[in-house]
């Protein structure tokens, strides 16, 4: 698990950001009682290639290209991006430490796993 003071942090793999992801929208859903409802998102996480290709509030999650920071995946759950308020809408929220493991994983090229 990467913390905000570790300057070599371990590698984050795509088992744990599925974990995150699905440990986020479990809590949205018992916070708030329902299913999120269908709409302006099209996102999927079975693989790292869905969620590479899903859409959101219609910009693609994951850019090729960009650094992780600047996805509109990671900012979106960072803080309000636009209009858009910060994801999952009204909470609760991953953790400063969790959106920068998400960030990571984007940058060192989105692992499945070790080698």
């Amino acid at each position: 698990m990467v913390t905000e003071n570790q300057t070599n942090p371990e590698p984050v793999y795509w088992p744990r950001v599925k974990e995150l992801l699905e440990n986020i929208m479990e809590r949205w859903k018992e916070r708030w009682g329902r299913e999120p409802y269908p709409g302006i998102h099209e996102y999927y996480w079975e693989t790292p290639q869905d969620l590479a290709e899903a859409v959101l509030n219609g910009f693609r999650a994951i850019e090729p290209g960009l650094p992780g920071r600047e996805t509109y995946l990671v900012r979106s759950l960072d803080r309000a991006v636009g209009t858009f308020g910060k994801m999952p809408l009204r909470g609760p929220f991953l953790t400063r430490a969790e959106v920068n493991e998400i960030a990571a994983w984007i940058d060192a090229g989105m692992p499945e796993g070790p080698e």
